[in-house]
C-alpha cells in the first residue's frame, strides 16, 4: 500500500455523479468530494450528489475513478 492510497480512506463518503441521465456511485473521501464540488463550480458537466445517509448505512465499493488527482488544493 503506498502513502497516497492510505490518504484515500479516511472518512469516505457516497458520492453520485450524473452525467447524460445515468447515475454513477462512487466512494470518495471527505476532502477529495469538497475538491470535486469547487472544481464543479467553476465548470458544470454533470450533476453532483453527497449522500449523507442511506437506510443501509453502506458505500459503494468502486472509488472515484483519479481520485487523488482531487486531493490538492
Amino acid at each position: 500500500m503506498t502513502a497516497g492510497v492510505a490518504v484515500l480512506t479516511c472518512e469516505d463518503m457516497h458520492v453520485r455523479v450524473w452525467v447524460n441521465g445515468i447515475a454513477f456511485d462512487y466512494r470518495a473521501a471527505q476532502g477529495v468530494a469538497r475538491n470535486l464540488i469547487r472544481d464543479w463550480h467553476r465548470k458544470r458537466w454533470c450533476a453532483i450528489e453527497l449522500i449523507v445517509d442511506t437506510v443501509e448505512e453502506c458505500l459503494p465499493e468502486t472509488r472515484l475513478p483519479n481520485e487523488r488527482l482531487f486531493l490538492g488544493p
